[in-house]
């Protein structure tokens, strides 16, 4: 039986299961935060396992094409390497990748209707869709309006609603001073009082000044119930109102300082691996990679130890963890050639480990500190940064004018 005899359901689904093997690889998460080996091996082995076992048929089943067949009489070797039976037949002999590669170009490609069966099964993880993807990515499969995202003026009028309710619920006769405008001044103040619009200036990320207002807006309506109990009998003033707006707007400074922080340091810990396939090329396999991973995990927790004291005490505790590890992973990958190489190519795990843990503690531990802490022990004062910012012994590398905007609320 030759390749191209496979019928077409077989080739659908070798072509299927490579079409997930190669999705899953494009959503792979930062090595330091998720460790799907597991998952892409056995996805690998299965597409594998499946070419393989296509060609050994290929190989014994000349004619009958199934396993209850006599396997047909071995060719004579031709040294010639032009197709598969130009070897001894029942050798046992795994695949070339030559062969391989013959034998994926001659199936023939899934339907449109198989490859959207596979490309609806594939989402961006749910922390990339909150925060800091480049743009609003329309999701295959999934079904959700964006707009929704940044409709703040819906928020508002839910609002106002809510406070209508409450009132007509109690009979409530006093007349109130909650608006539309009011409101979205009060927003627009604190969004200022709360450095919010440092987000919106960071081109080609999600801090958009709408989505801003639709954070803090959702965080209002789940407060908004405390100001209905009691004896004000539905009586909600603007000044409540303002107090809750401001006390929302600092929480999800909070909130995003302390994911913006996070999705860097995974952005860090990935360049640190570009950087290693880089200098090495084929030389970096599946288990230098692991490895890697390990070691930066350590590297952070081991430069990090001597600034927890210090950092616990900050409001902005969690960001500034993930600050210091980026500005590790940043440190590193500027000395990766130096950890990882020998005269011979690739340093041994054992020597890798050691050069990475030296470097940390000798100079990438010091930078951290350097940029975080004072000469009294206390944490200097920090704003948000962007994702592409790479940090340096002098500090951050945050003059290049194509990854800032004008913020639209200065």
């Amino acid at each position: 039986m030759s390749v191209k005899s496979v019928k077409r359901p077989a080739t659908s689904g070798i072509l299927l299961a490579a079409s997930a093997a190669v999705a899953l690889a494009t959503f792979d998460q930062s090595p330091a935060y998720a460790n799907d080996a597991f998952l892409r091996g056995f996805v690998g082995g299965m597409v594998g396992g499946m070419v393989g076992n296509m060609l050994m048929q290929q190989r014994f089943h000349g004619g009958g094409g199934g396993y209850g067949h006599r396997p047909a009489p071995a060719r004579p070797y031709s040294g010639g390497a032009a197709s598969s039976h130009s070897r001894p037949a029942g050798n046992g002999a795994p695949p070339s990748p030559e062969e391989s590669s013959r034998a994926l170009a001659s199936l023939a490609p899934p339907t449109t209707q198989e490859e959207q069966v596979i490309l609806k099964s594939v989402t961006p993880g749910q922390s990339l869709g909150a925060v800091g993807a480049t743009d609003d990515l329309d999701q295959i499969g999934k079904d959700y309006n964006a707009d929704a995202y940044r409709d703040y003026t819906s928020r508002v009028d839910e609002v106002i609603s809510r406070i209508q309710e409450a009132q007509s619920a109690q009979h409530s006769t006093k007349e109130g001073d909650v608006t539309e405008h009011a409101i979205l001044e009060a927003l627009n103040t604190s969004i200022h009082d709360a450095k919010l619009f440092r987000f919106e200036t960071f081109l080609g990320e999600n801090w958009s000044p709408e989505r801003l207002r639709v954070m803090i807006l959702d965080q209002v309506l789940n407060e908004l119930g405390g100001l209905f109990d009691g004896t004000n009998r539905g009586a909600v003033t603007m000044n409540d109102l303002n107090s809750i707006i401001s006390k929302s707007a600092l929480n999800v400074y909070s909130r995003l300082f302390e994911t913006s922080e996070l999705l860097a340091a995974n952005r860090s810990s990935t360049l640190f691996l570009q950087r290693l396939y880089q200098t090495h090329g084929d030389l970096v396999n599946g288990d230098v990679r692991e490895s890697a991973e390990q070691l930066l995990t350590e590297a952070s927790a081991a430069g990090v130890a001597p600034l927890d004291p210090s950092l616990r005490r900050d409001p902005n505790a969690f960001a500034l963890r993930y600050r210091a590890e980026r500005i590790i992973y940043d440190c590193l990958t500027d000395n990766v050639e130096s950890m990882t190489s020998t005269e011979s190519g690739l340093a041994p795990s054992a020597e890798m480990n050691k050069h990475v843990l030296d470097v940390t503690n000798q100079q990438c531990a010091k930078w951290a500190s350097a940029q975080l802490i004072d000469a009294d022990g206390k944490v200097k004062p920090q704003e948000p940064m962007p994702l592409r910012v790479i940090w340096s012994a002098k500090g951050p590398n945050d003059d290049d004018p194509s990854m800032y905007g004008r913020a639209t609320d200065l």
